[in-house]
């Protein structure tokens, strides 16, 4: 199936372009009729504020260079499911569907908070915003791609088990 291919594609930006690079393990791509017109990175420094998930980095690279027409038949395919920010960066491309292979719950596993149930589609219907957003794309898979968040491979089970006691010493 496509999506698998794609998610792929996303996975391995994610360990070779970013964390391999000392970044967090993000890849995502822009897809039409089949072919990657732009792949993504993530490129944050925290240390310096500098926001650089690789759906926003994506959005800037297509960003008046492609088509309306070309953008609302498009999918962006991305390594994890986007923050708020990077899911308004990429309805404001007006592009209508979004596959994630890490949902927003198997990704809380690695988040200091617990998962909440949002409905993002319907909040994006609400503004007027149509989007699809299709998650758990070889998820145990993107998982393991965390295992090298930061540039350095750390087991996931090692990973989750930090989390969880940041999680009770709230």
């Amino acid at each position: 199936m496509n999506n698998e291919i794609f998610i792929k594609k996303c996975y391995e930006l994610a360990i070779h372009q970013a964390g391999k690079k000392g970044y967090d393990t993000f890849g995502a791509i822009l897809v039409h009729d089949g072919k990657i017109l732009e792949e993504a990175e993530n490129t944050s420094d925290y240390k310096n504020k500098i926001f650089g998930h690789a759906e926003f980095n994506l959005v800037h690279k297509c960003a008046n260079k492609f088509s309306d027409d070309v953008l609302e038949n498009a999918i962006v395919y991305t390594s994890c499911a986007p923050c708020e920010r990077c899911l308004a960066a990429i309805a404001s491309l007006g592009v209508h569907q979004i596959v994630c292979g890490v949902s927003y719950k198997e990704f809380c596993k690695l988040l200091p908070f617990d998962y909440k149930v949002l409905d993002r589609e319907g909040l994006l219907k609400q503004l007027g915003i149509t989007m699809k957003l299709t998650e758990s794309i070889l998820e145990d898979e993107g998982m393991h791609v965390f295992e090298w968040w930061g540039g350095e491979y750390r087991p996931l089970k090692e990973l989750i088990a930090e989390m969880d006691e940041v999680k009770k010493r709230k």
